[in-house]
């Protein structure tokens, strides 16, 4: 998640920090030079003060566009060796043209040779870092403590996308129609019936083990989708159809658990199915590590009971993840989503 930082809220460490930063770079650096050239004390610190509020100004937009670039915790290091490397810079530039604008106007009654340039650039530089470091900290512990409470809310979100995946598929209507289809099946079929039975049991097996997991490879995925395609294929008969189009390749590959059975489920319940509108399903590999899941559409007439969680808990899954979350395509005609599939 991309955050911008532009506005710095230190309105109370700005008016506490520079005063106090002032008191220590008087006394750390130029102390022996108010006893032994007789400089005013208070004119030393009213030019370093000047001298600290320039400093902290140019550290704050150095801040600010380091927050903008690299926003984020996860980005911490890369935005630290850019302040390092930029805040150095700034300083020695900063503190050429200090000393060079104190010779000129011969300040302090002295002449700075070249060594006093770098001087004057290398102190501005420590002190620029202890005023950089400071926001840094405030930010990164800031940033941890509210990907801390993301984390813990994605994942609060994904337990309970599991959960009523897991409802959604013991509710009485998915078996009492199971069971209907299978009393239909005993005195018709009893070689389909057994089959039936069987491939029920591997289902609600299969729900159940699931459920504990974050990942599954795509293979048992499938293995379980044909499964449950067995169940709704011996119900609706020709009105459905479903096609699986993936490569070798893409099968060892992870997906979030009961992804493809949402999705199939989704198009059946949304869809008319029917001998004069039958409903065509197909899972195929697409470039770019992803699969598609493609359905055609003729909306059924009336009301859908729907608890409308199916892709919600599917982009749940994803986001706790932190993988892209799937991609919807629809039209007139067709429903389609793109999903990732994830390699560890």
């Amino acid at each position: 998640m991309k955050r911008t930082a532009a506005i710095l809220k230190d309105k109370y460490l700005r008016l506490v920090g520079m005063p106090l930063l002032s008191i220590l770079y008087t006394t750390a650096v130029n102390f022996n030079a108010i006893l032994n050239e007789h400089r005013q004390w208070w004119k030393q610190y009213l030019t370093d003060f000047i001298f600290v509020f320039i400093c902290w100004s140019i550290c704050r937009e150095i801040i600010v566009f380091s927050r903008r670039r690299l926003p984020g915790f996860q980005k911490m290091i890369f935005r630290i060796l850019f302040l390092f490397a930029v805040t150095a810079m700034v300083s020695f530039i900063e503190g050429f043209m200090i000393t060079y604008l104190l010779n000129v106007t011969n300040y302090y009654d002295v002449k700075f040779t070249i060594g006093d340039y770098f001087y004057t650039g290398g102190l501005i530089f420590v002190f620029s870092l202890m005023i950089v470091s400071v926001y840094e900290l405030f930010y990164s512990v800031s940033e941890w403590k509210k990907l801390a409470v993301e984390a813990e809310s994605l994942k609060k979100e994904n337990l309970q996308s599991q959960l009523d995946s897991l409802k959604e598929q013991v509710k009485p209507h998915f078996l009492f129609n199971s069971l209907n289809t299978l009393l239909g099946l005993i005195d018709e079929d009893q070689r389909r019936a057994k089959k039936f039975v069987e491939e029920l049991s591997f289902v609600y097996r299969y729900l159940l083990q699931s459920s504990e997991k974050e990942l599954i490879p795509l293979a048992e995925e499938l293995d379980f989708i044909r499964a449950f395609y067995f169940l709704l294929k011996t119900r609706f008969e020709d009105a459905l159809r479903l096609d699986i189009y993936i490569d070798h390749e893409d099968q060892q590959k992870m997906i979030p658990p009961l992804t493809l059975q949402i999705l199939l489920e989704n198009a059946v319940k949304h869809n008319e199915v029917s001998a004069d509108n039958p409903l065509r399903v197909a899972i195929a590999s697409e470039p770019a590590n992803s699969i598609s899941i493609t359905n055609n559409r003729k909306l059924k007439s009336g009301p859908v009971r729907s608890t409308q969680k199916g892709l919600a808990n599917l982009f749940a899954k994803y986001r706790f993840l932190h993988q892209q979350v799937p991609r919807v395509f629809e039209t007139k005609e067709e429903f389609r989503v793109l999903l990732t599939l994830i390699q560890l």
